[in-house]
């Protein structure tokens, strides 16, 4: 998908954070996924929880921006991802990042390959 159709894409769902859902209390925010896209990590031998989408978020954060590692505290459940930060910043990253293959299956599998394996 290129950039245009990610902007027309986000504004269509009207959320900045798609495909996340943006939760604030007090100084923190969260990133929550429910829509896990089962069968794209069934695919590569996955269940697709929260765990297998926890595992590669934290492996593209590890390859992407490495240095925003340390800001984020994950708290997924197996049926949810869930990130939590002081600092929007990292939170948009990830999803700017996600949103780029999430819609796309080839390029979802293509980044489940990479980053949701087990270290």
């Amino acid at each position: 998908m290129q950039g245009s159709n990610i902007q027309s894409s986000r504004k269509m769902k009207n959320n900045t954070y798609y495909p996340f859902t943006l939760s604030e209390h007090e100084a923190i925010s969260s990133l929550l996924l429910t829509d896990m896209k089962w069968g794209a990590f069934e695919k590569e031998g996955f269940l697709g929880s929260g765990h297998d989408w926890d595992r590669l978020i934290r492996n593209l954060v590890k390859d992407k921006f490495p240095n925003r590692l340390e800001m984020l505290d994950f708290d997924s459940e197996a049926d949810m991802f869930c990130v939590r930060s002081h600092d929007k910043e990292p939170l948009e990253k990830i999803a700017n990042l996600v949103s780029l293959f999430y819609d796309d299956e080839d390029k979802l599998i293509e980044n489940i390959s990479k980053y949701a394996q087990y270290s």
